[in-house]
């Protein structure tokens, strides 16, 4: 998950709980008729495995239980060929085909990223492989170096014109930027500014957005805090959508987090989308942090519950679940050589390690079944 980022800058920040109770059988009350809904929901096919039968299985979880597809791509980028216009690698362009593919009569939300898993230099090189060393010819350039920016925009634009799009995400929570590398903020502020103005003169109607993360925009753990969200609203300014990643649990917030939502509607007046997003339906233990969270199938429940009647009531423009399936297979194959943070969104899944449907899908399924309509003139 996220190329195995391991957000350990938030993990301290967390609650501690150290005991949890056995779950009753969760049932979800009687749901009020939705004559509409004014937003789009979906999923990013992140598979629960590395065999094909589950890669498959996310892909049509996504496509069943919802109208819009998170291509959420951070496996690197292909800097050395970007930057001269030469050819991917075959097994790069094979995927984002068959994304194209599966993708199809959905809307697309692109999501690519310069920045690296831990959020504090340039991305990895994607090639034959995920996330591989960076060729030499990009060892120590900065954010703002002019082949960085060559590159990363052919990038883009190659991307574009293979996805066609309907949002494109610039940069992913880059707001942990700001919190890891401090002094490389300015260099990523004028990539991120010089991408958005060659975009935007390149495709005026497609809606370009940056994403930050919720749980650490409003973490008073942090002390850059009031800084951080000085930068991102001035960021603002060449953000035609605001994307929101937001885990609450991972910043100690619990599952109807109603205080941390209305302060994002009062922060900005810009489009709001849950870019990504979970909530535990299971207990997350971490050994290696002495370190317990509580997490329920009716934690998850609540939280869906909140977040999509924000979404309707505040007028986000969609909302996209990251996990379809809870990824512990992949875990077991991947734990000997893996971060144990790795584990932190294991248990998110709208679907049980098993395939078997939280209460929290009924609630979604729930909205999804409702016609979507929006009247509203904002970004779409």
């Amino acid at each position: 998950m996220k190329s195995q980022r391991l957000l350990l800058a938030c993990l301290p920040c967390l609650i501690v709980w150290m005991g949890c109770s056995s779950e009753k059988s969760v049932e979800v009350g009687p749901l009020q008729p939705i004559e509409s809904r004014s937003f789009y929901m979906g999923f990013t096919p992140f598979p629960s495995d590395i065999t094909i039968d589950a890669v498959v299985a996310a892909q049509q979880f996504a496509v069943q239980h919802g109208d819009l597809i998170s291509h959420h791509l951070e496996q690197g980028v292909p800097w050395t060929e970007a930057l001269s216009n030469q050819p991917y690698h075959e097994k790069l362009i094979n995927e984002w085909n068959s994304r194209v593919e599966y993708s199809k009569g959905k809307k697309i939300f692109l999501s690519l990223n310069a920045l690296n898993d831990g959020r504090n230099g340039l991305a990895m090189y994607r090639g034959e492989k995920d996330n591989m060393p960076l060729p030499e010819a990009f060892v120590g350039k900065a954010l703002n170096d002019p082949d960085v920016k060559t590159a990363y925009l052919n990038f883009c634009r190659r991307a574009i014109e293979t996805f066609k799009p309907d949002y494109f995400a610039i940069g992913i929570e880059v707001n942990e930027l700001i919190h890891n590398a401090p002094d490389q903020w300015p260099a990523y502020k004028e990539l991120y500014l010089f991408i958005y103005q060659e975009l935007k003169a390149a495709y005026p109607d497609l809606p370009l957005m940056a994403t930050v993360s919720l749980h650490n925009l409003t973490n008073k753990g942090w002390k850059d805090l009031e800084f951080q969200q000085k930068e991102i609203k001035e960021l603002l300014e060449s953000i035609d959508i605001l994307g929101i990643s937001f885990y609450p649990f991972m910043a100690g917030y619990n599952e109807r987090p109603v205080e941390q939502l209305q302060w994002l509607r009062e922060f900005t007046d810009k489009p709001i989308a849950i870019s990504e997003t979970g909530y535990l339906a299971e207990t997350l233990t971490l050994d290696s942090y002495n370190l317990k969270i509580p997490g329920s199938q009716a934690k998850q429940l609540a939280y869906i519950e909140t977040l999509l009647d924000a979404a309707q009531n505040d007028d986000y423009l969609f909302v996209v679940q990251f996990l379809t399936r809870d990824y512990d297979a992949l875990w077991n194959s991947i734990q000997s050589f893996a971060p144990e943070a790795f584990k932190v969104w294991r248990d998110t899944g709208m679907e049980d390690e098993r395939g078997v449907p939280r209460p929290a899908l009924q609630v979604w399924d729930h909205y999804h079944n409702a016609p979507y309509k929006r009247t509203h003139t904002d970004t779409e």
